[in-house]
């Protein structure tokens, strides 16, 4: 799993099996909320570990601008 740190959000990736699972990390809580699809309310999970990045520098980018 990749730990990022930026601003006050912390992102990572977690992979189970074939799957990444884009996260967000709750230090204060002492674990993570995986994000849910909104269209679906189904976990959000990718089969490629660069599209589940795509979607991190997203939400950052996102956050920053805010």
């Amino acid at each position: 799993m990749s730990d990022t740190n930026e601003g006050d959000t912390e992102y990572a990736i977690k992979q189970v099996g074939d799957r990444y699972y884009p996260i967000i990390i709750d230090r204060e809580a002492g674990g993570h909320y995986e994000i849910k699809n909104p269209m679906t309310g189904s976990t959000l999970s990718y089969t490629k570990e660069g599209a589940a990045k795509k979607y991190v520098e997203r939400a950052r980018q996102q956050e920053r601008e805010g």
